[in-house]
């Protein structure tokens, strides 16, 4: 069913059925525009299934937490300002709402 859903390879598919509040999430994302290329945003957090690995807020204060060697993770979900942006499994990118935004500097 999730394969149908979302229409992405086996593996995605696999994982995101295990974590249904993420598949719930990329359902809703996919079908959300791509922020402005002028979009400045307060918060950037990374998560995965465990948890939250890394956040940035106001561009200042950071912040990451610490891992077992053996926790893996099964995938990577970018948020910013509460939206998911970011969603990638292993080198698969299943949602990618940045394709507007240039690195500074360009």
């Amino acid at each position: 069913m999730v394969e149908k859903i979302i229409n992405y390879s086996s593996e995605v598919s696999a994982v995101l059925s295990q974590y249904p509040k993420w598949l719930e999430m990329v359902i809703e994302a996919r079908d959300k525009p791509v922020l402005d290329k002028n979009y400045c945003p307060h918060v950037i957090e990374i998560f995965d299934q465990y948890g939250i690995l890394a956040g940035k807020v106001n561009g200042l204060s950071t912040y990451e937490c610490t891992r077992d060697i053996q926790q893996n993770s099964d995938f990577n979900a970018w948020l910013i300002d509460g939206e998911l942006v970011v969603f990638y499994i292993g080198s698969e990118l299943v949602i990618n709402r940045l394709e507007a935004i240039t690195i500074e500097g360009e």
